[in-house]
């Protein structure tokens, strides 16, 4: 599992630098130094150790040669396009590269009324931030695509100065990131800009789950990507490389942090409650209710429900909307789970139908189990087929009744 602990912001730059500080490969990324076409003539990549504030961390800065005032979103998706044929990327790479750049064409277009094919990246329009895209999952991939966690984004404050004029921190294409894709921010620790719309769009479209606090996790190894301004705090971005869901997912199982909500209900009714549940299960990773007994002796319904931090609103829209209550309680848990797999089995030797089974893992501990629809319906048909091999009088003589065949 990979940590990722923005306290003084995100930018390309910096995750490029802490993917490095961990131990990916620098070919990888420095190869994209030779790239030329599309209005580009050349790029150095330097790679340096620094020290911020008595921390040593990497810092990565990347200078095109080209020129350009301002790229559309189709220049943007052929210089990718281009960029990840000239270092033969894997289709995986591409995919995650071409999803991140999607991603930022989509709210800036939003932000500035526009259409993702039309729309004109100033800042963001250079070859920099291809660079940064497609390093970025270049260095993930070297690394082996770990599972990605990732602490609130800290924005910085104040103001920033743009091609568009003056504009309050956050700026409104990472204000329009993190809500499309239920970022956490958090203003501070410098009133200046230090999450970059890039940045912002590579988290946001890695799969990466957010979390308040770090997980129980065993480092196993450290890295730093330096910022390129300096303030009273260091500016960098720390990566954990860990044990914990990473080595779950090899021994057996995995560990995540969601919210449990529970809620106390005694003027509803049964059916109305099961309704409640249905919905839920739309929304939630488990739902279920309890009897018990409130004040002056009422019965009444708990309710409680997990789900994931990023469907927080979903679930508090179901339950002050579809029941009764006027407040509810909730509370981060941890959850461990067994990693599963599914497989397809015959029903017995030579037969041609197959059921599923789930297997699931955790360190020597194995368990197996036949799903429940597949049971069913198997049990269903050979009675069916039982029953189809007779015929209606032998059916009706074994129950002790006279018929005549058909």
């Amino acid at each position: 599992m990979l940590v990722l602990e923005p306290h003084c912001g995100v930018s390309g730059d910096m995750l490029l630098g802490a993917l490095l500080d961990l131990g990916a490969s620098r070919a990888r990324l420095e190869f994209l130094e030779r790239f030329e076409g599309l209005g580009v003539t050349g790029t150095e990549i330097r790679i340096a150790k620094t020290v911020k504030q008595g921390l040593s961390a990497t810092c990565v800065d990347v200078l095109p040669k080209e020129h350009y005032h301002a790229r559309s979103g189709e220049e943007l998706r052929a210089l990718l396009n281009a960029a990840a044929t000239f270092v033969d990327a894997s289709e995986e790479v591409r995919r995650r590269a071409g999803a991140a750049l999607e991603l930022l064409l989509s709210v800036e277009a939003q932000v500035h009324g526009s259409d993702p094919e039309s729309v004109h990246l100033h800042e963001a329009g250079s070859f920099d931030t291809i660079v940064d895209m497609l390093g970025f999952f270049l260095l993930l991939e070297d690394l082996g695509f770990p599972p990605l966690c990732s602490l609130p984004v800290r924005v910085g404050g104040g103001t920033v100065r743009t091609a568009h004029g003056l504009l309050a921190v956050p700026v409104p294409a990472v204000a329009a990131l993190a809500a499309r894709c239920a970022v956490p921010l958090e203003g501070g620790p410098v009133r200046k800009e230090i999450a970059t719309p890039t940045g912002v769009a590579l988290l946001a479209s890695s799969g990466a789950r957010f979390l308040q606090d770090l997980p129980s996790v065993v480092p196993l190894r450290v890295g730093y990507g330096a910022g390129r301004k300096d303030f009273s705090v260091p500016n960098v971005l720390r990566a954990l490389l860990c044990r914990g869901d990473a080595e779950g997912e090899e021994e057996g199982g995995s560990l995540e942090e969601v919210l449990l909500f529970e809620v106390s209900i005694d003027d509803m009714t049964g059916e109305e409650m099961g309704r409640v549940l249905a919905l839920l299960q739309e929304v939630a990773l488990e739902s279920h209710l309890v009897q018990a007994l409130g004040k002056k002796g009422r019965p009444l319904f708990l309710l409680r429900v997990l789900a994931k931090r990023e469907n927080f609103d979903s679930v508090a829209d179901l339950l002050f909307g579809e029941t009764s209550t006027i407040g509810f309680r909730y509370w981060p848990v941890g959850r461990r789970k067994m990693r599963y797999t599914v497989e397809r089995r015959p029903l017995k030797k030579g037969e041609e139908r197959f059921v599923r089974v789930k297997i699931s893992r955790f360190g020597d501990v194995t368990k197996e189990k036949v799903e429940f629809e597949d049971r069913f319906d198997s049990s269903r048909k050979n009675d069916l087929g039982h029953l189809q091999g007779r015929s209606s009088g032998q059916v009706k003589e074994e129950n002790g009744e006279e018929c005549e065949g058909i």
